[in-house]
């Protein structure tokens, strides 16, 4: 049978499909050449004693699994998952299905759990920062301090607005980096600060949804990868099948949808309804098109740079 032993004395297999037993049944009739060895697999021809199954630094996948589990590999060192702990702010935030005109659903929350097991991480709720929260908030960093938890990421109270206090609580800590505002598009009040002496890192994302997606995919998701010691990730390289104007000095993450054409080449179509508070777009693409600053117009047959938005790049080579 198919992974069976071969018994002693025997070299070689002839599947019985491809055989005629004589009508006596003690032979067999064969209307084909056989070789040597035919469907016999030696063992250590597939993995040899000593070999490496898998390098340093490698996102373990299925099909790694796969080959632990065949070889009897029964452990392996692995880095933990970052764990995070995220809050979304504001009055108007509302975990409820049925809620009054001026509220908004909670979706930044539910859609950043649902990448955790895409993005390696570990992720807790939090409560909902309010409005007058800051003292809350203030505890939350200090329990952060103490415990297991490797990042806060907060959604919303980022900006100028007037209840927007995150940056004003967090810089009462002592921090060993900080940054508020960046040339993006979306997502221009992004916040990061890191504690100093500790492992520990805060983000503030914007509270709009798509400003929150993209500032997560772009700056917390490089930041676990480059603390789980992964390198850099690489850009699919794609043709823009329609042009698009920006600002010269601003960074845009663009809602897009790649496509291949009949023979191979990988286009991308940047989507029309950019604005960050446009969802629908989003639901449609199934890529981030990164376009840097120090350019202004982006051409139709321009090589542009890709990015999955709910997956890593890290296995590109």
């Amino acid at each position: 049978m198919t992974g069976g032993i071969i018994p002693k004395g025997f070299d070689t297999i002839i599947p019985v499909e491809q055989i005629i037993f004589a009508p006596n049944k003690k032979y067999i009739l064969i209307d084909q050449k056989i070789k040597k060895f035919d469907h016999v697999r030696f063992a250590g021809s597939d993995y040899r004693k000593g070999e490496v199954v898998t390098k340093k630094n490698t996102i373990i996948q299925p099909n790694h699994i796969l080959a632990f589990k065949s070889l009897g590999i029964k452990q392996i060192k692995v880095k933990k998952r970052i764990n995070i702990l995220f809050f979304s702010t504001g009055n108007e935030i509302s975990d409820k299905d049925n809620i009054p005109n001026w509220m908004v659903r909670n979706s930044n929350t539910h859609y950043i759990k649902n990448l955790n097991q895409n993005f390696l991480f570990n992720f807790k709720s939090g409560s909902i920062l309010r409005d007058n929260h800051q003292n809350i908030f203030k505890q939350k960093i200090n329990k952060l301090i103490k415990s297991k938890d490797d990042i806060i990421i907060t959604s919303g109270a980022v900006s100028a607005g007037k209840f927007d206090f995150i940056p004003d609580v967090v810089k009462k800590f002592k921090l060993s980096s900080y940054f508020k505002s960046a040339a993006i598009r979306p997502g221009k009040p992004i916040m990061f600060a890191k504690i100093k002496g500790k492992e520990k890192a805060i983000f503030g994302l914007p509270g709009n949804p798509i400003s929150s997606a993209a500032c997560f995919r772009f700056f917390v998701i490089p930041y676990i990868l480059n603390a789980l010691g992964l390198s850099e990730e690489k850009s699919i390289k794609a043709i823009l099948k329609n042009g698009f104007d920006k600002k010269k000095n601003f960074t845009r993450f663009v809602k897009s949808q790649l496509s291949t054409t009949k023979n191979g080449k990988i286009n991308v179509e940047i989507l029309k309804g950019q604005e960050s508070f446009r969802i629908k777009s989003f639901v449609k693409s199934n890529i981030w098109v990164l376009l840097p600053a120090g350019k202004s117009k982006f051409k139709k047959g321009d090589i542009v740079d890709c990015f999955f938005p709910n997956l890593s790049n890290q296995n590109l080579v």
